[in-house]
């Protein structure tokens, strides 16, 4: 999700909060779900949703007495209602409170089996399918699931860890078009003035990114290979096509620095939803609201399409890991405005950034990059998943060099594509690649809260350069700066400084020089300041 969409997703969450906080799922079950099934009619006489789902579950080394899936119940008008489910075909008993679907998990399944779960319901969804009018006046059904709202309509395993395999039916009348994960299967007319769309997602994605979207779209491919289509509403002006001329392009850069893109395609969609754009796997919404069709959101596609990367191929462990998505795709963004419209572009947004994180900081003195024990998944979205993780990856680049840093990221993204991901994981095949210990360094900024604020005075004195400095945070950084030195006849020369002490003087032999900048490209975050 991008920041110019934060905005967005912070006020519609207030609307929503109690149900991120009573709907977070703890713990992973003691199963594996390989894939999803969801056969799903909609109609436009009411909002009610009528679904037959089947999800394949593996069980290994343990089989547990109870099958445990998170499926909002009914409570007042809305919420889903069982009416039939079984396993293997069997008819099974089941609890279906607090959210969750308590299933007896049959006594005949042993260790190594796989086994089909079906659950029919139907039931008007709070929230995770939105149901309403576009600014045209038209009905849309969107699905919008992120971070953990899949289950308020759809019977799954709630948590990013859980990836799955999924297939999409959609019956709905005639009129609408479907657009969800994956590969297109078929479109079937049927007779009751309705048709059935199907689409298939062959690679594991979490449910967070698993999505449909419904409404009177029209569609035009943007690249000769086939793999970005933008869907539009019907009524839209053809101007908004604009807006997503460029993604062929962001797509093909981010290419070259991270390799194939990991999915069939990666479709730009006019969306109507409570939070705004979303990264849904190979399926982007965009919120109505900002296309304009001057191409104003060249940086959140970047954005959206680096998620594709880190967030949805490789996605975070746990929620205390979210910075592999948010932080990447902020990364990604920054490094696509750098290649594509140079450090002039770039340089006033970082300032800003850094700004944003140094504010947020000094509001939330313990918060890290790295929050354990998240009791709100509303507190990940900030300026530390976002924006300090993404400049604690520019850090890295600049510390390491760009090309033992590409083969780190491009090494971590190949070994658990398609699956999850730690922070420990990261920094294990950064430590690897690099052939250097850098404990240290991703202590200090994924898991220490702050940064750095440094004092400094400078003179020249025989033939030297003497520097003082002192660290004034209790927390005492190890850093590596650097420092400009400009001479006489406009020349200059970068130093490189290791600050490991609370105080330090460090002596430089050159000649006098005309003037004198540490940090010069800004690298380190925080706070160097000449007394």
């Amino acid at each position: 999700m991008s920041k110019l969409l934060f905005r967005y997703f912070l006020i519609s969450f207030l609307l929503c909060s109690h149900l991120l906080a009573t709907g977070q799922r703890r713990t992973l079950e003691p199963f594996d779900v390989l894939h999803y099934q969801f056969d799903v009619s909609l109609n436009d006489t009411t909002d009610v949703v009528f679904v037959n789902a089947k999800v394949t579950v593996f069980y290994g080394q343990h089989v547990p007495k109870n099958t445990i899936l998170d499926l909002a119940n009914q409570s007042g008008r809305t919420g889903m209602k069982v009416k039939e489910l079984t396993i293997n075909n069997e008819k099974v008993s089941f609890e279906h409170q607090a959210d969750q679907l308590k299933i007896q998990t049959l006594q005949s399944i042993q260790k190594g089996d796989t086994s089909e779960i079906y659950i029919s319901y139907e039931g008007i969804p709070d929230n995770g399918l939105i149901i309403s009018k576009n600014a045209h006046g038209d009905r849309v059904f969107f699905a919008e699931h992120w971070p953990n709202q899949a289950h308020r309509w759809l019977p799954v395993v709630d948590h990013p860890a859980e990836k799955a395999t999924c297939e999409f039916i959609v019956t709905a009348p005639e009129k609408y078009q479907v657009v969800a994960n994956g590969e297109f299967l078929s479109e079937k007319m049927l007779l009751s003035n309705s048709k059935k769309t199907t689409w298939q997602m062959s690679y594991p994605i979490s449910t967070k990114v698993m999505v449909i979207g419904v409404a009177e779209f029209r569609t035009k491919t943007l690249d000769d290979k086939g793999r970005i289509t933008a869907w539009i509403y019907k009524n839209s002006d053809d101007t908004i096509l604009n807006d997503f001329s460029e993604a062929p392009a962001i797509l093909e850069s981010l290419e070259k620095l991270l390799g194939k893109y990991p999915f069939s395609k990666c479709d730009q969609v006019e969306s109507t939803t409570r939070f705004g754009g979303m990264e849904n796997a190979g399926n982007i919404f965009y919120p109505e609201k900002l296309l304009t069709g001057k191409q104003k959101l060249n940086k959140t596609i970047a954005h959206e399409i680096g998620h594709q990367w880190f967030g949805n191929a490789v996605t975070e462990k746990d929620w205390a890991d979210i910075w592999i998505s948010e932080g990447f795709a902020t990364f990604l963004e920054n490094y696509w405005i750098h290649e594509t419209l140079g450090k002039e572009y770039l340089q006033p947004k970082l300032e800003k950034e850094e700004l944003k994180i140094l504010s947020y900081q000094k509001k939330n003195p313990e918060h890290t990059v790295v929050q354990q024990n998240i009791e709100d998944l509303n507190n990940l979205m900030n300026a530390l998943t976002y924006d300090k993780a993404a400049w604690v990856l520019r850090m890295l680049r600049y510390k390491l060099g760009k090309e033992t840093f590409r083969k780190i990221i491009f090494t971590f993204y190949e070994r658990f594509k398609y699956g999850n991901a730690s922070t420990q994981d990261f920094i294990d095949v950064a430590n690897e690649i690099s052939l250097l210990d850098l404990t240290k360094f991703f202590q200090q900024w994924f898991f220490t809260p702050g940064a750095p604020k440094v004092n400094y005075t400078w003179k020249y004195k025989k033939n030297k350069l003497i520097f003082e400095f002192e660290q004034l945070t209790d927390k005492m950084y190890h850093l590596d700066v650097d420092v400009q030195i400009k001479y006489q006849d406009m020349k200059f020369e970068i130093k490189h400084l290791e600050l490991d002490k609370r105080e330090q003087s460090i002596e430089i032999e050159c000649d006098e020089p005309s003037s004198v900048r540490v940090d010069p490209l800004n690298i380190i975050l925080g706070h160097f300041q000449k007394e």
